[in-house]
């Protein structure tokens, strides 16, 4: 009769101990109380997948090689590497995609967009010189981050835009915000926009506002760096893109 290997199965138990409450102390701090608590639960469940299958592999990987004495210690790597490999990049995107996925199941906690008129057609139109011969015109003038952001806290990101149509009648618009985190090879990752990705909206010509505060990971490390991307478009025209860094201080 083939012996079990109890070893493996002790390793296994306490790496996902262990990964439980790691993921419980480094979930979202929100103010809303719901929302937190979903944060919390998505991440841990995110985490315990990730170890389960790494132990799994880790075990795998040893018993293959018939090396029984390593079982233990495979599961145990394999569980913390597939618990929260990805470093920054890996953190992040857990950190957003638990908040997407508890957007998507209680809609009304999203919060609404901000968007307000700041100058109307007139005072833009000696702005910028424009002409009707051009035609509708989309620009986004700015986008900003009040710093400085900190783990935990809000990145305030305000961005600027100008539409312009030929006869100042309100014309159909689409915004749209990406989030972008540099990780530990130096490379971008996309991460879930933890708000409206993609809005249609109705504008008088002019210059409007966006305002939105997008949450920061608890446990950020400080020089993480992140990006913010916003983009408008009207009459058919391809996007007018613009984007600011941000880097999370101590």
């Amino acid at each position: 009769m083939r012996k079990e290997n109890t070893t493996g199965k002790a390793y296994i138990a306490v790496a996902m101990a262990v990964l439980f409450t790691s993921g419980v102390a480094q979930a979202q701090e929100s103010a809303n109380d719901e929302l937190n608590s979903c944060v919390k639960k998505e991440q841990v469940m995110t985490t315990a997948k990730g170890a389960g299958i790494g132990a799994i592999t880790g075990l795998t990987a040893m018993l293959v090689t018939h090396k029984n004495q390593d079982a233990g210690k495979a599961a145990l790597i394999g569980a913390v590497a597939g618990g929260v490999a990805g470093g920054i990049a890996g953190f992040a995107t857990a950190y957003y995609t638990a908040i997407d996925t508890c957007y998507k199941k209680n809609p009304s906690w999203m919060p609404e967009s901000n968007i307000q008129r700041t100058k109307d057609y007139d005072n833009v139109k000696k702005q910028i010189h424009y002409r009707p011969s051009q035609g509708i015109v989309t620009r986004v003038e700015s986008v900003n981050v009040a710093g400085p952001v900190k783990a935990a806290g809000q990145a305030e990101v305000d961005s600027a835009f100008i539409v312009m149509t030929p006869d100042g009648a309100e014309t159909p618009v689409t915004v749209e915000r990406k989030l972008f985190v540099l990780g530990d090879d130096g490379k971008e990752t996309e991460v879930k926009f933890p708000g409206q990705t993609s809005e249609n909206h109705t504008f008088e010509p002019g210059e409007q506002t966006d305002v939105v505060r997008i949450p920061v990971p608890p446990d950020a490390k400080a020089g993480s760096v992140y990006r913010v991307q916003f983009s408008v478009a009207a009459g058919e025209k391809a996007p007018v893109v613009a984007s600011q860094k941000f880097t999370v201080t101590e």
